[in-house]
């Protein structure tokens, strides 16, 4: 199997099987694994590693991988929940009859030039996808320099798949805690995030309503204490909404 022509037949084929971003990222690093095992038929990966590669959930893993399955880009074998599930990724370069299809419908020139880059360009980052899709933990990635750890990882995946939070709350709040922090701190991510959901902000655009509210509030703050009376101080973006619903009523 031949690494580079999976990868520009992979791009071709999504012209007309359009997929997710995490879906054609979790494939990218199936085939990544497979290369560098020396492109065995069957090879076993175990999911605290594709979930720290890809930046998801357990949950969010296997539906993706699922995605996978009924296209028929890959096989799957679980191994029970102890050993690592066993892949085999079905080649591109084999079929013809897929070739044959691809080629009547794209324009492979067109789309090498304006999708080969952004596929490409980096494999162990989950926004390669997709030029304007960046997970969560390629997010920590970039803000911090480093990864985070798995345990990290399912921590902040579940306020997505357990609170029903948008991925660019998550991020957002990992891009506060990293403005805020002289170090790394993951528990201010946290504390940034539980603030988010407490106050009902789970959508970006409330997330960062929110934000607007609170650095006003800590900007009135610092202003001279010459004034008659002193707002309450304010601790967190919770505090915040709830001063908001007094005031409303």
């Amino acid at each position: 199997m031949n690494y580079t022509a999976e990868l520009h037949a992979f791009i071709d084929w999504l012209e007309i099987n359009p997929l997710e971003p995490t879906t054609q990222t979790l494939w990218m690093h199936l085939m990544a694994i497979a290369n560098k095992s020396g492109c065995p038929e069957w090879f076993t990966v175990a999911n605290p590693l594709l979930q720290a590669k890809v930046g998801v959930t357990e949950n969010t893993l296997i539906k993706h991988r699922n995605y996978l399955v009924q296209k028929g880009r890959i096989e799957y074998k679980s191994q029970g929940k102890q050993k690592a599930g066993r892949y085999k990724i079905t080649p591109f370069t084999s079929n013809n009859a897929v070739n044959r299809a691809v080629k009547d419908e794209v324009n492979h020139e067109v789309n090498r030039a304006v999708n080969g880059s952004a596929l490409l360009k980096d494999l162990n980052s989950s926004s390669a996808s997709s030029s304007s899709y960046e997970s969560y933990y390629a997010a920590h990635n970039r803000v911090f320099g480093f990864d985070c750890n798995p345990h990290q990882s399912k921590l902040l995946g579940s306020y997505i798949d357990q609170d029903g939070m948008e991925e660019a709350v998550v991020i957002r709040a990992i891009e506060r805690a990293g403005a805020a922090s002289t170090g790394y701190n993951f528990n201010l991510i946290i504390r940034i995030l539980d603030d988010y959901f407490h106050s009902g902000a789970i959508k970006l655009e409330q997330a960062v309503a929110l934000d607007r509210q609170f650095d006003q509030r800590k900007r009135n703050e610092r202003t001279p204490a010459s004034t008659t009376t002193r707002k309450a101080k304010i601790h967190s973006f919770a505090d915040l909404a709830k001063g908001a619903a007094v005031h409303d009523a």
